[in-house]
């Protein structure tokens, strides 16, 4: 028997063995790696991605809620902030509290203020404190998860970004300002704009709706699209973009001011040394000439004439009473001045306060007592006046201030012989309160009991003798 021959076969077997168990084993790894690829394929496909400035991003899961129901969009504000290069705050702007219902963000430019359960944004320059741009969007803020969440509108607005959600590729780009601005500039710049596109803030947040303040060679201002198409032909000497109205504020050759629209027509013509939008909601803009205001409307018809020296009041002395447009109080009131005295119109230019009062609101003070100045009321939309009375003093006299508080249209709510008149706070709660002939009441309360014995008084017969009534209601009144 050939034993060497035997060993060789056995030896051959083996190879032939471990070469097929090799081979399996690299077709099941083939097999293994393209199941991978495979499944990673899918998983992306199925994976929401989030872009910003074309990288992906990293966000923690509940950063972007998506309602599988509704397919609405939510953002926490907190998260999102600082990868667009924003400071977050608990609180409201400048007031310095820790309320959980209340935020704002902010760079070097701008501060953005959300309110829970509110459409209205609030917008300023970090450096004040009035002169607010409220901005309104379709759907409020909400809470969730002890965090505040903005829809995709209120986050453009608010952090001055393009929010783009693609729902078949399962991706959300989002671009901020500074990038869109560099990636647009050198574009401009090589069709002949020299300075590019203009670098004032205020206009670079035109390029959020594919409008372009530029300059042409004879160093004017004009408005081009991202074709390079002219919407505004460059004849202005200067162009503030506003974008809350979506439209510019020009100045002539002859430093007049007017107002012309994003479709490239003029609204207002160029009349005024100043002109701004003070009420987006009734079109109302505050005008300037020769150091007077009045108020035009948005077809440039005059609704208070250009003689008054302050229309509005100042927010700085009444920054707690939570002022929503300090031109128009309760959505119809707008204050003037004229030669020390004050008085109110309406929105429709009808005076409903006449010029004789020395004050609006309160802000002298309450020595030994924690109180904030007061200007209004809010639930009973009431507005503080105070006139000044000369009262006999022995044998001169001597000047004292009386306050009084009138609603919106300018009725009376309380005459005018209060000595004092302020709210406090306490556990985030405002009470108001007035002093009258050493009497210290609850605004409030008196406004609530008084209207309650006038509906009385109404309801019965006018023959009948009325009886005194010495509630809270009629103390001031008698």
């Amino acid at each position: 028997m050939n034993l060497n021959g035997i060993n060789r076969d056995i030896n051959q077997e083996k190879s032939k063995k471990i070469s097929r168990i090799v081979l399996i084993g690299i077709i099941i790894t083939i097999i293994a790696i393209i199941g991978i690829v495979y499944a990673i394929i899918y998983l992306q496909s199925n994976t929401f991605r989030i872009y910003i400035d074309g990288k992906v991003v990293n966000l923690p899961n509940d950063t972007i809620i998506i309602d599988e129901v509704t397919g609405k969009i939510h953002v926490d504000i907190t998260g999102i902030a600082n990868y667009l290069n924003y400071d977050y705050h608990k609180g409201e702007f400048k007031l310095y509290t820790e309320d959980e219902n209340k935020c704002w963000v902010e760079n070097k430019k701008e501060t953005a203020s959300f309110f829970l359960n509110s459409n209205k944004i609030s917008k300023v320059a970090p450096d004040q404190t009035k002169d607010y741009e409220d901005y309104i969007i379709s759907d409020p803020v909400i809470s969730k998860n002890g965090k505040l969440y903005c829809s995709p509108e209120g986050i453009k607005i608010g952090f001055n970004v393009l929010f783009e959600y693609n729902k078949e590729q399962k991706n959300i780009s989002i671009f901020t300002l500074p990038y869109l601005v560099n990636t647009y500039e050198d574009r401009f710049k090589k069709l002949g704009y020299r300075d590019g596109i203009d670098d004032a803030f205020e206009n670079q947040k035109a390029v959020l709706y594919n409008l372009f303040v530029v300059k042409k060679d004879n160093n004017l201002f004009g408005v081009v699209n991202s074709n390079n198409e002219e919407i505004i032909g460059s004849r202005y000497r200067n162009m503030v973009f506003n974008e809350n109205a979506r439209e510019f504020y020009v100045t002539s050759a002859l430093n007049k001011k007017g107002i012309v629209t994003e479709a490239g027509e003029t609204k207002i013509n160029l009349l005024y040394d100043d002109i701004k939008m003070v009420d987006k909601q009734n079109g109302l803009y505050l005008v300037k000439n020769s150091n007077k205001y009045g108020m035009i409307g948005n077809t440039g018809n005059i609704i208070i004439h250009l003689e008054y020296e302050q229309i509005g009041v100042n927010v700085g002395t009444f920054r707690n009473n939570s002022i929503n447009n300090q031109y128009v109080l309760f959505e119809n009131a707008i204050p003037v001045y004229q030669n020390k005295k004050w008085g109110m119109f309406d929105i429709n230019g009808n005076i409903i306060l006449p010029l004789e009062y020395d004050t609006i609101g309160y802000s002298s003070g309450v020595s030994g007592k924690v109180v904030n100045n007061l200007l209004i009321v809010p639930s009973y939309k009431g507005i503080v006046f105070g006139k000044d009375y000369l009262i006999p003093d022995g044998r001169s006299t001597k000047k004292v201030r009386y306050y009084g508080i009138y609603d919106n249209k300018g009725t009376e709510l309380i005459p005018t012989r209060l000595t004092n008149a302020y709210f406090v706070v306490n556990a985030g709660v405002n009470t108001y309160y007035m002093e009258y002939q050493g009497q210290t009441l609850n605004i409030e309360e008196y406004l609530e009991a008084h209207m309650v014995n006038n509906a009385q008084n109404n309801m019965t017969d006018n023959n009948q003798t009325q009886t005194d009534n010495n509630t809270i209601g009629n103390i001031i009144s008698e």
